[in-house]
């Protein structure tokens, strides 16, 4: 049974006062790394994605200091860029991560660049000596309890789920093996699938990673299919602790329950508008929300362990609360 289950059965079991302390002081960090350019091009493209994240990121409402963005010259994005993407600045930013966040929080790592290397040695290239997909599963082990997605973005990135694959743990790779070694875009289209509307499929005006990764691999497909080239890259997605990774996660694999709560955003606004009566029901509503929904992913999970009837009858209780504290939020939102 993985680790991220007991804590979702505490979240479910725990009393209202409880909960709602836990749920609201969930934070998400992120840290992204981009790596070697090797010419113009992709040192202002590699940039540009990074940037485009830490902006998305605060306009989901992520505070500037829970974002840290290293890259290859600081000095291409003066007081934007916190420091140079070497090893060392990797396993700093981690460590801080570890001390400075507590167990129920998110940490999102995204990984642009140029990829080389397989299995266990795949990397991303970065100015000095690269970090191993192996050395990734180490710095990410520290970070355990905490629900951790990598993104990894680069050319030949796809060996890094088999490594990488763990409990409460997101993988996510721009190529399905390290053989797909031509520069990739599934970067660009993931990346914009935060900055734009394109990507909020279930219209709640958030986009989890689960969406994002539809979004670009879609995108990706798209852009092959126009030109009549032959896809180059084939993305993935890894949220089971099973190594695989799925081109299509759904519900016939299982695959994307965890990255469909993943979210940039809090579980409360961190803006509630109304008099106080509607603002105190209102984040009262987005924490039964997001209690009901993280209920929903754990009863995915044990799905497979429950009698199918009481399975069907327990899941359509909790869908029909959920759909009414949705309800009840449209209502208030729009009366306010």
């Amino acid at each position: 049974m993985r680790r991220y289950i007991p804590i979702l059965t505490a979240l479910l079991i725990a009393t209202p006062q409880c909960l709602e302390a836990l749920l609201e002081a969930q934070e998400t960090r992120l840290l992204i790394v981009s790596g070697l350019g090797g010419d113009p091009q992709y040192e202002e493209q590699f940039v540009g994605w990074g940037l485009e994240m830490a902006d998305a990121a605060e306009a989901a409402g992520i505070p500037p200091e829970n974002i840290l963005f290293l890259a290859e010259d600081p000095e291409a994005a003066p007081g934007e860029i916190d420091a140079r993407s070497t090893r060392e600045e990797i396993e700093r930013a981690v460590q801080e991560l570890r001390e400075s966040t507590a167990p129920e929080d998110r940490v999102l790592i995204l990984l642009i660049g140029h990829g080389s290397g397989s299995g266990s040695d795949s990397r991303v290239s970065i100015p000095g000596p690269s970090l191993r997909a192996s050395e990734y599963a180490f710095l990410l082990e520290q970070l355990s309890p905490r629900l951790v997605a990598l993104v990894n973005v680069a050319s030949g990135s796809g060996d890094f789920i088999p490594v990488l694959a763990g409990d409460g743990r997101i993988v996510v790779t721009a190529t399905r093996s390290s053989r797909q070694r031509n520069a990739a875009i599934f970067g660009g289209y993931f990346v914009g699938a935060f900055a734009g509307d394109g990507a909020d499929l279930d219209r709640d005006e958030r986009i989890s990673l689960l969406e994002a990764f539809e979004y670009a691999r879609l995108e990706t497909d798209r852009y092959y299919n126009d030109r009549g080239l032959i896809p180059s890259e084939t993305a993935l997605l890894e949220d089971r602790m099973e190594g695989s990774g799925s081109e299509e996660p759904g519900e016939e694999d299982e695959v994307g329950l965890l990255a469909a709560r993943f979210f940039l955003e809090s579980v409360v606004p961190t803006v509630i508008t109304g008099d106080d009566e509607t603002a105190e029901r209102l984040r009262q509503l987005y924490v039964e929300q997001a209690r009901l929904e993280e209920e929903v992913t754990l009863m995915g999970q044990r799905e497979g362990t429950m009698d199918p009837e009481a399975y069907r009858a327990t899941l359509e209780v909790v869908l029909v609360e959920l759909a009414r504290t949705g309800s009840e939020i449209r209502a208030l939102e729009e009366g306010r």
